[in-house]
């Protein structure tokens, strides 16, 4: 549960920061890592944007397309993880577990995506957390005190 509320703190950050949040992403990553975007050394964001005038416009917006496509995967994924965590905790059937474990691992693939780039730090953090999150509750719901619970539940006991 708890990797599902920090993917969605992160998707609401995402999508309440909209093209703000990803202008302030590439002036972050432009003054930080001008290389990366294939950039002298010394290169300002007022230089690009002075230059590039309606590129820089669409620059941004493909830069929210992105943000907002990640946090929108992430987002699913927490209501996947959500909702079978529940299901789980109920009867910790090995059918649940199995889903459980495969929604986590799925859940893993845009947090590895938004680590991997240059997002913003509360974005990354989020991610960060909802990734060690996804592998503890996948880890967990496979330790023997889990299987003894599940075979009582399926037993009648």
């Amino acid at each position: 549960m708890a990797s599902a509320a920090t993917a969605a703190v992160g998707a609401v950050l995402v999508f309440a920061g909209g093209e703000d949040l990803a202008e302030e992403n590439i002036n972050d990553v432009i003054a930080d890592h001008p290389d990366v975007v294939g950039l002298p050394s010394g290169t300002t964001p007022a230089d690009i944007k002075a230059l590039s005038g309606p590129i820089w416009d669409e620059l941004v917006s493909d830069r929210a397309g992105t943000l907002t496509a990640r946090a929108g995967f992430a987002l699913f994924t927490a209501v996947c993880l959500l909702v079978l965590g529940l299901v789980a905790r109920r009867g910790a059937a090995t059918w649940s577990r199995v889903l459980l474990t495969v929604a986590g691992v799925v859940a893993l693939f845009p947090h590895i995506l938004i680590l991997g780039d240059y997002e913003p730090d509360s974005v990354t953090m989020l991610s960060l957390a909802a990734l060690l999150t996804a592998v503890v509750a996948v880890v967990l719901c496979w330790l023997p005190p889990v299987n003894r619970y599940a075979k009582q539940r399926k037993s009648g006991v």
